[in-house]
């Protein structure tokens, strides 16, 4: 049994603990400092859902548009053993009860064409009635499982096929938007050399710091690189430097090492001031609460070419934790490395979480897919669990956790030996094989990001 399973047990049974509280039978939002939680939620051994409860649409079912759903998600969770809850609290648009005066509720600007407005209006209906996670916050302590607030860090949208997703701060700045390598704007990214971006992020940070978690896990995937050339960064770089960085255009990954390092203490600095008040914070709250990176799990130089100079963060203690996410993605290194992400970590006295996506485990739309190859599953695991990884992470548990036919991977996937079993012959599919991307992020692929704009074009690194 993990740390957390024998957390939330104590708390469950114990006489002297507060007994769990049955879902639906909420406290008072002024209550939620006081819930107990586990001391420390980063434990060796655990597994930890990562819950998208916006996406738990099942059909126009009674009850679906009131905060019963969310009863339902952290039960689900509990059912099949889950030790924490990484809980969504938005991306450009946010998916709690805000008292910033520069943030949006998501679908508040509008449904986009694409989306049926029966699939997404319970959203707004929960939204109106209840704040998501603080109450995930009350029922998760009271049944002694800790709640990460996750956030994802630069998946900004603006497109009018996005509206649903996109924020009134995107649309205040289109001079903060990313420029690609040939000037042409990356409109779903914002530049984090701009100083009001770096500061509406960490408001929101704080924020969700003050309503109680008991982690942040800051979500830096799916976005690479997280800068990109706009002119704040570009233009800096160009004086202390006098070389223009557009002007590099090869496919060596060695001759970008200074322009990549110069772009990711951006953000790293972003990274000190995010640690600094939340320390303030912790002091004030007298709570502690450790920092979270999910990252992709790429190859070192591929890591800071990206701006995620892990590395410093964990030797200037910016963060407690990696969590990885494998995303095969990038052109020019389709592979995992999770011996070097665990090595990182404890090197440092740092913990590194591994993942599973959902990728070829169920059907865009949360539908059944009986026949998955789950095995392949459990090979991603399996080889980071063997690169040394210390706990795992499920990506979109609300729905993988509910499915008959993964309950058995959901409930053992903290089990290395049961896992190494699953896995146990299976040949190593190459990025050419469908195999290959079972198991991983649903944005697995190959894509137009990569070295050389020949190839890549506007979205060259």
């Amino acid at each position: 049994m993990s740390g957390l399973r024998a957390c939330r047990d104590f708390f469950c049974n114990s006489a002297f603990g507060l007994g769990a509280i049955a879902l639906g039978d909420l406290m008072s939002r002024d209550a939620i400092a006081a819930q107990p939680a586990a001391s420390n939620p980063l434990v060796a051994g655990s597994v930890f859902g990562i819950s998208e409860w916006q996406n738990y649409y099942r059909g126009d079912e009674p009850g679906i548009n009131t905060p019963k759903i969310i009863d339902e998600c952290v039960e689900a969770h509990l059912a099949v053993g889950i030790d924490g809850i990484v809980w969504n609290a938005g991306r450009a648009t946010i998916l709690y009860h805000s008292e910033l005066p520069h943030t949006t509720r998501q679908y508040e600007l509008g449904f986009a064409p694409k989306l049926q407005r029966v699939s997404c209006q319970y959203v707004l209906d929960v939204l109106k009635q209840c704040c998501p996670l603080r109450r995930a916050i009350e029922l998760g302590h009271a049944n002694g499982i800790p709640i990460l607030g996750r956030l994802s860090m630069n998946r900004f949208y603006g497109a009018p096929n996005t509206i649903d997703s996109t924020s009134r701060f995107y649309q205040a700045h289109p001079g903060w938007v990313e420029v690609g390598k040939l000037g042409q704007p990356i409109r779903d990214r914002m530049c984090y050399a701009i100083p009001g971006v770096q500061q509406e992020r960490l408001d929101i940070l704080l924020e969700i710091q003050r309503i109680g978690v008991d982690a942040l896990v800051l979500d830096y995937c799916r976005q690479m690189p997280i800068l990109w050339y706009h002119p704040a960064i570009v233009q800096p770089h160009h004086k202390k430097t006098r070389i223009d960085p557009r002007s590099i255009d090869t496919t060596k990954p060695e001759d970008y090492t200074e322009w990549f390092q110069y772009r990711a203490d951006i953000l790293t600095g972003f990274m000190r001031k995010l640690r600094a008040e939340m320390r303030k914070q912790e002091e004030e709250l007298g709570r502690p609460c450790p920092i979270v990176a999910r990252v992709p799990d790429y190859a070192p130089w591929l890591m800071v070419a990206c701006g995620l100079d892990i590395e410093t963060w964990f030797a200037e203690d910016l963060i407690d934790a990696t969590m990885l996410s494998p995303f095969p993605r990038l052109r020019d290194d389709m592979r995992s490395y999770p011996e070097y992400h665990a090595g990182a970590a404890h090197r440092h006295g740092k913990l590194c979480i591994g993942g599973v996506g959902s990728k070829g485990l169920q059907k865009p739309g949360q539908m059944d897919l009986p026949d998955a190859r789950v095995e392949y599953a459990c090979q991603v695991a399996d080889r980071q669990y063997k690169g040394g990884v210390d706990a795992m992470s499920l990506y979109q548990s609300e729905s993988l956790c509910r499915k008959d036919y993964l309950k058995e991977m959901v409930r053992r996937l903290g089990d290395k030996e049961w896992i190494a079993r699953a896995a146990d012959g299976l040949e190593d599919p190459q990025p050419d094989d469908e195999r290959y991307y079972i198991g991983k992020d649903w944005h697995s692929r190959p894509e137009n990001e990569g070295l050389g704009t020949e190839i890549c074009g506007n979205f060259a690194l």
